[in-house]
This record gives structure tokens, sequence and C-alpha cells, in this order.
């Protein structure tokens, strides 16, 4: 007959090792895949969230002006993004976006909600450099997705580089 303890003793070892690897630093990750890709997918929006300031561009091969550059901001909320002045590198002045952060390079969508390319998908990828600086490359409404971040001439891509102005919103 086992004794009543042995499955407290358990449980209680289980908490021990459990808040041991909370304490120092180190979390298990979630047993269930789909808890592991929300937080991920929560990570990656969280970081993309905040007022960006345009650095660097290439369209088309073509290096984007330095006036368009210092103009350029942009707002991102999660999923949805706008850009508060007129931008000559974005697809859409406002809209949503979908992120896969589980391929390599991570996979972005973004659908216009005003603009010429309202109702439009289009597919890109993006990589957080770091907590101030991310990076996306884009295809062509409607186009295919690229697969690196490059911009050669006739390609129809669209790169960037965005620097973190600020996580507060703002206008």
């Amino acid at each position: 007959m086992p004794r009543h303890g042995s499955k407290d003793r358990i449980a209680a070892m289980s908490m021990v090792l459990l808040l041991a690897g909370h304490v120092s630093g180190q979390t298990m990750p979630p047993a269930d895949p789909a808890v592991a890709l929300a937080q991920q997918i929560k990570s990656d929006y969280d970081a993309l969230t905040g007022r960006w300031q345009l650095v660097a561009a290439q369209v088309d091969g073509k290096p984007v002006p330095e006036s368009v550059l210092k103009s350029t901001v942009l707002i991102t909320d999660h999923d949805i993004f706008r850009f508060p002045a007129s931008a000559g590198v974005g697809t859409a002045p406002q809209g949503k976006f979908t992120i896969n952060p589980t391929t390599k390079p991570k996979q972005v969508d973004s659908t216009g909600e005003a603009g010429p390319n309202k109702g439009k998908v289009t597919r890109g990828i993006y990589d957080i450099i770091d907590a101030n600086n991310k990076r996306a490359c884009w295809g062509q409404p409607d186009g295919p997705r690229p697969t690196d971040f490059t911009s050669a001439p006739g390609s129809g891509r669209t790169c960037q580089n965005w620097r973190l102005i600020s996580k507060a919103l703002g206008q």
C-alpha cells in the first residue's frame, strides 16, 4: 500500500523545480505548441508596436531620397499600421497585418484598408534586429513574397530599415 505522502512529495518537488526555473531566469516552454506559437506572435507584435522612423529604404533597387526618409513615420499598434503623413514608400496609408514568426525569414502579410491598394495583400518578410531597429522587405501588392532582404532593379521589391522613435503611439 503506497504511503499517503508520496503524491504530495512529488507535487511539492515539481513545484520547487518550476519555481527554481523562474527564479534563475529560465522559463519552461509551454507544453502546448499552440500556446507557444501564440506567445511568440504576441512577443513579436509587442516588439513591432510603436512609432517608427524610416532610416533607409530601396524601392525596385533605387535608394529612397533622404528627404523622403526623414518625412516617413510609421505607427504600428500590434496588427494595425498607419502612416500619419503622406509616405511614398508604403503600399497603403493604413491597414492590418499578420505575422508568422516561425519561418526563416519571418513572414508578414499586409492588407491595405485605404488608398489605391485597398483590399490587396502585400506579402513580405521582417526581422526584429533589436528593441530599437527592425527591417522589412515587401513584394508588390498581390505579388509573390520576397525570400531575402534585397531590392534589385526590376524586382519590384521595397526594402526598409526602421528605427523606433517611441513606444507611445501618438497621432
